[in-house]
This record gives C-alpha cells, structure tokens and sequence, in this order.
C-alpha cells in the first residue's frame, strides 16, 4: 500500500514539477514508522491526496515553435 502511494505520488511529481526530491525525502523521514503506526497511514494517505490533486489539476503549457507568445496547453495524463 506505502508503495503504491510512493509510486503515484513519484509519478505526479514528475509530471507536474520537480519536487520529486521533496517527495523522496519526506518519504525516507517515514520509512522507519512500523506499518500499523497511525502516523504511517496518514502519510500514505496524504501521498495519495497529493498525487490525486496533481494529477487532475495541474495543466503545461508548451511554446509554440516560432511563436513569440503562443503556447498549446498540455495536460499531463493524456500524454
């Protein structure tokens, strides 16, 4: 299940911006919370909750190739 999380919330980061370090960092500061530990679940959880919102909510824009001020929109998921 915490990897799983991990996994997802790895893969969001990636897509949206680079807080993957971040992401691998608060995850090491918990690895040693045995797995019933409530604490455990609520980083999960929140890892989850994380890589939910960054999914559907963040959106790229790309430049257009010889366009000053233009760019296509790009959203994560569909690419």
């Amino acid at each position: 299940m915490a990897l799983a999380a991990y996994r997802h919330l790895l893969r969001s980061t990636k897509i949206a911006f680079q807080a993957r370090a971040e992401a691998r960092t608060n995850f090491r500061k918990l690895a040693s919370l045995p797995p019933n530990d409530p604490a455990a679940a609520a980083a999960v959880k929140h890892a989850e909750q994380v890589a939910i919102i960054l999914r559907q909510n963040v959106v790229q824009g790309k430049k257009l190739d010889g366009e000053e001020d233009r760019y296509s929109m790009l959203h994560p998921a569909l690419d």
